[in-house]
C-alpha cells in the first residue's frame, strides 16, 4: 500500500485545486482499467491553461494528478510526454533527503506514463474546425515558407485530421522544405503507420499536389 509522508502531499488531498468527486459534462473518461478517472484540459493554443479530474480514486492518485497539474500548467501540452512520477515524487518532498511517497513501485510509473499520454493525445477543444485550402493562394508548391507552414499548421488542427487520429497522438509540423513535410506523429506499429499514409492521402488531395510528401518523425 502506498502512504503519503509528506506535509505537502497531504496539504494537497486536504485542499484539492484540480480534483471534483464527480465528473464534470465537459470531462472525457479515461478508457484504461488503471483508474476510474475523468480529466478536461483547457488550453491556451498549445500551452495547458487548466486541468480538471474526476473520478473514484486512491488518495495517492489523487496527489499524484494534483501534483500534474501543478507542474504541467502554463506550459506546452507535449511537456506531458516527459514529466515522470519522480519527477512528482519529488515536488511533493518536504525535505529533498525524505520520500514523499512511500511504497510506490514501477507499476505506479508504467501507469502515469500511459495516462499522461491520453491526455496527451486529448483533442483541443478549441481548435477543431474544417479546413480547406484556399484556389486564391494559388499553387501550394508556389507559397513562401511562412504561408507554407501556416496552412499545414491549419490542416493538422482541423476536424478531419482530429477525427482521423481520434485516440492516438495528434501529428505536429516539425519542419517544410520545398515539397516535403516533416511531421512528428505515431508511426511504429503497422496501424500507426496505415494511419500515417491516411493522413498523407488527405494531405495530397486537400492540397491538390501530387507530389506532397509527408515524412514521419516518431
Amino acid at each position: 500500500m502506498v502512504t503519503i509522508k509528506s506535509e505537502r502531499a497531504k496539504e494537497l488531498l486536504l485542499n484539492p485545486k484540480a480534483f471534483n468527486l464527480y465528473p464534470l459534462s465537459q470531462m472525457r473518461r479515461y478508457p484504461g482499467d488503471e483508474m476510474n478517472l475523468w480529466v478536461r484540459i483547457e488550453r491556451d493554443g498549445q500551452n495547458v491553461k487548466n486541468l480538471s479530474f474526476g473520478g473514484q480514486l486512491q488518495d495517492y492518485e489523487k496527489v499524484i494528478l494534483e501534483t500534474v497539474s501543478i507542474l504541467i500548467k502554463g506550459k506546452k501540452i507535449i511537456s506531458l510526454d516527459s514529466l515522470s512520477l519522480r519527477e512528482c515524487e519529488a515536488f511533493l518532498r518536504d525535505r529533498n533527503s525524505e520520500t514523499s511517497l512511500d511504497n510506490i513501485d514501477a507499476n505506479e510509473e508504467a501507469k502515469l506514463k500511459k495516462i499522461l499520454l491520453w491526455m496527451r493525445a486529448m483533442p483541443d477543444e478549441n481548435a477543431t474546425q474544417e479546413y480547406h485550402f484556399s484556389t486564391n493562394l494559388g499553387a501550394f508548391r508556389d507559397l513562401k515558407l511562412v504561408d507554407k507552414v501556416r496552412e499545414l499548421k491549419a490542416f493538422l488542427s482541423s476536424h478531419e485530421v482530429r477525427n482521423l487520429y481520434q485516440g492516438n497522438l495528434y501529428p505536429e509540423l516539425i519542419d517544410v522544405e520545398d515539397m516535403t513535410v516533416y511531421i512528428q506523429a505515431p508511426y511504429t506499429s503497422d496501424e500507426e503507420k496505415a494511419l500515417f499514409e491516411e493522413l498523407h492521402i488527405l494531405g495530397v488531395g486537400t492540397f491538390n499536389e501530387e507530389n506532397l510528401n509527408f515524412i514521419p518523425e516518431a
